[in-house]
């Protein structure tokens, strides 16, 4: 070929190789139809070489529409195989061509090596129909060409390096992106292997995660579909490989060892890892290329998902250091709610010492809230003369709803306090579980219930399951359907003054073992508060009773001193009383009716009269009387009095309501004395009733100091007694009368309290006044 030819030739083609508007697998497509034309080859075929030279993986055909096909022919098959291998240029038969290899139509086929510089980036075939036609000159000047494709082909493979950082650094990018969420810890390692999947061509991942990973230790797969049979190899390959890499801690790149047909050629085993903490391994198995066949992982690879584990790493340790956030964090607040409501409840336990309702506060702060601690509390004292715990109270999340803050602003920290209302106390009071408890009595001994145990241990107990525990009472457990529960001792002191019992048989929510150390800080605080209210009661009863003993005392020196005046009046008294009334008397009787005189007689006779009441009384009162025990029917004594004062009623317009018992009622007493007790107080409620009214007397069975009494309840509707005088109305001779000698109700309360009963008073200003007569039925 002429100078000039190989100039025009080698310019053509240089023009093509370099030009812009054509992509490089465009130019060498532009390029081998050139060379077809150029050469008159009816035919020609451009196959190039993978990055590791091991196949001819692309190849370029003149005539057909696509710019580079796929294909697979191993260096040593074939004729452009054998070519590659042995780099130089072959003829040989057409039917030695490898199945891959594109068919010229001729008996011979003509394969060069396409070369740089020594190095070989593929092989350019065409047909022939002897090997006469490819004479020398045509060698050479296809050689020149042949080195401006090699140079294509570098550009091609540069691109395609270039396009693959591109895709590397894209898939990292939409990768960390995934992975930088807040994810929670179980959904996490399914998100990574989903994820790997999806932006690597590997068959199969398997992820090994350590203990020291914060999250479940184990390995996790994902592969494709048809790899279940080759996964037994797979997983022991993955095994030994982790293993290195957790000892190594550097990636680990396998090719060309897996003699087995059927199993991929290579895999990459990186470490996750995170400041030089060990978390665990993925392994990569299989990359595929587009036309779904295995092919080595190259450094590229390796430094790909070296860096995807990289990303996994930080998600692993992001979502372990976030979920122990989450974790310290409520942890924190459940300690700081702890805290704060045990400085609340210690502030309520000091703002009350009245033992109901601190017991209600008790169980209701146990119960109450969106979270409450728990479903059902249950609170029993012990008694020790009897032997038993009294269930006193029980509270469920549905009655716990009546708890009030009385300080409602937010910084008066120190004041936060809860309190309880009397309509809640009564409906939690009356609800039929708190029933249930009120009606419980557990003997305290440790073979028979869970909570004799905990008195006597003075320790919590948790059952987490009721069938599994002997020592339980079985009529307790199912009397409130009872599946787990915990108990805890009222402590106070190094004493024990009662259990609280709680369950979760409502939500059916477990018992914790934080639940169960709050329920001991808890009780700790509610032992304190109601061993102080019970002292405080005991102060209340002694002072009481103190009082009583010096109003006894004073009392008994008043009647002493009233003795001895009385004593001096009857002495000086009751002779010319009896003289005046008598001849007074006499002088009523003669005297005309309508004289003056015969009025005068008869004002004397009634002053006289009421000075012997007068009289009567104070010796009545001052003098040292005997009961005489009879059995007194209630009813009859009633009526009796009734009968005496029943004109006055009528008279002053008086109606008398009486419920009486179907039962008789019968009790030892003496029924004298008592008359006067029911006669005073009528009398009383006449002279409060004037402009008439109505009298009410209720009779029915009570208790007194644990014994059977009767009680008799008298109300009448004459506007109550004055505050400024009720405390003085058992006063022996205060009176707010305009008459009388103030001795009426001090004889009642006297004359009731020697029957060993008493007097409750009921006092309503404006309305009325009841009195309660509360008498032993026996001796």
């Amino acid at each position: 070929m002429a100078v000039q030819d190989r100039y025009n030739l080698l310019s053509r083609v240089v023009r093509i190789a370099n030009s812009a508007r054509l992509s490089y697998p465009a130019r060498l497509k532009s390029l081998v139809e050139f060379l077809s034309q150029y050469f008159q080859f009816p035919s020609l075929s451009l196959y190039i070489l993978d990055k590791e030279h091991r196949y001819l993986v692309n190849k370029v055909t003149s005539g057909f529409p696509r710019s580079v096909a796929d294909c697979r022919i191993p260096l040593g098959e074939g004729i452009a195989g054998r070519c590659a291998g042995e780099s130089t240029l072959l003829i040989m038969a057409e039917s030695q061509s490898h199945e891959d290899e594109s068919r010229h139509g001729d008996p011979l086929v003509a394969a060069v090596p396409v070369r740089e510089e020594g190095v070989l980036w593929g092989v350019l075939t065409f047909g022939l129909q002897s090997a006469a036609e490819f004479r020398d000159e045509d060698v050479e000047a296809l050689q020149d060409a042949l080195v401006v494709m090699a140079g294509l082909i570098h550009g091609v493979r540069n691109a395609e390096n270039s396009d693959s950082r591109i895709r590397n650094l894209t898939t990292l990018n939409q990768l960390g992106q995934l992975l930088n969420r807040s994810i929670p810890l179980p959904s996490l390692v399914p998100l990574v292997l989903d994820t790997c999947c999806e932006f690597t061509e590997a068959c199969c991942i398997v992820l090994r995660l350590l203990p020291e990973s914060g999250m479940p230790a184990g390995s996790y797969r994902k592969c494709s579909r048809g790899i279940s049979q080759l996964l037994p190899s797979l997983l022991d390959i993955e095994e030994a490989a982790s293993r290195r890499v957790v000892n190594d801690m550097v990636p680990l790149l396998v090719c060309d060892i897996i003699d087995e047909a059927d199993l991929p050629p290579s895999y990459v085993t990186v470490p996750l890892k995170f400041e030089e903490k060990m978390l665990g391994t993925l392994t990569f198995f299989g990359k595929r290329q587009e036309h779904r066949q295995y092919v080595n992982y190259d450094e590229e690879d390796r430094e790909l998902l070296e860096s995807i584990g990289m990303l996994i790493s930080n998600a692993f340790a992001g979502a372990t250091h976030y979920q122990q956030l989450v974790s310290l964090s409520e942890e924190n607040e459940k300690k700081l709610k702890e805290g704060f409501l045990l400085y609340r409840i210690s502030n309520t336990m000091l703002s009350t010492i009245r033992l109901n309702k601190l017991i209600h506060l008790i169980l209701t702060a146990l119960t109450s809230g969106l979270n409450p601690f728990f479903d059902r509390a249950m609170l029993f004292l012990i008694n020790e003369r009897a032997g038993i715990m009294q269930g006193m109270l029980g509270v469920t999340r549905e009655t716990a709803q009546g708890l009030l803050n009385p300080v409602s602003d937010l910084e008066d920290i120190q004041a936060s306090r809860w309190d309880i209302s009397e309509e809640a106390m009564a409906w939690q009071r009356d609800s039929e579980f708190s029933s249930l408890v009120r009606a419980s009595r557990l003997e305290l001994n440790r073979a028979l219930n869970v909570a004799s145990r905990a008195v006597l241990d003075k320790k919590p107990i948790f059952v987490p399951d009721v069938t599994k525990e002997k020592r339980v009472d079985r009529d307790f457990i199912q009397r409130f359907s009872i599946k787990s529960f915990a108990v805890a001792p009222l402590m106070a002191k190094d004493q024990v003054v009662g259990v609280v019992i709680v369950d979760n048989a409502l939500g059916g929510r477990e018992i914790s073992r934080d639940d169960l150390r709050f329920l001991q800080l808890f009780t700790n605080q509610a032992g304190m508060a109601i061993e102080n209210s019970m002292l405080y009661n005991r102060i209340e009863d002694t002072n009481r009773n103190l009082r009583e003993a010096q109003e006894r005392l004073i009392q008994g020196e008043r009647l002493a001193t009233i003795g001895e005046m009385a004593a001096g009046i009857a002495h000086e008294l009751k002779s010319p009383l009896v003289s005046i009334g008598g001849f007074a008397r006499r002088l009523e009787r003669k005297l005309p009716a309508g004289s003056v005189e015969l009025e005068y007689a008869d004002t004397i006779v009634r002053e006289v009269q009421r000075l012997e009441k007068m009289l009567n009384d104070i010796l009545s009162f001052t003098k040292k009387t005997t009961i005489c025990y009879t059995h007194c029917n209630i009813t009859d004594i009633i009526e009796e009095c009734l009968a005496i004062v029943a004109m006055a009623f009528e008279e002053f317009n008086i109606k008398v309501i009486k419920q009486y018992p179907r039962r008789v009622i019968v009790f030892l007493g003496d029924c004298q004395q008592l008359k006067q007790v029911f006669l005073n107080l009528f009398i009383n409620a006449q002279e409060a009733m004037k402009s008439g009214g109505t009298l009410k007397i209720s009779v029915s069975s009570a208790t007194l100091n644990g014994a059977s009494a009767v009680s008799v309840k008298i109300t009448d509707s004459g506007g109550g007694i004055a505050l400024e005088a009720l405390h003085n109305i058992f006063n022996p001779f205060y009176t707010t009368k305009e008459t009388g000698t103030g001795l009426g109700l001090p004889i009642a309360n006297r004359i009731v309290t020697n029957h060993g009963g008493k007097i409750q008073v009921n006092n309503k200003v404006g309305i009325g006044v009841e009195f309660n007569i509360i008498l032993p039925r026996n001796i």
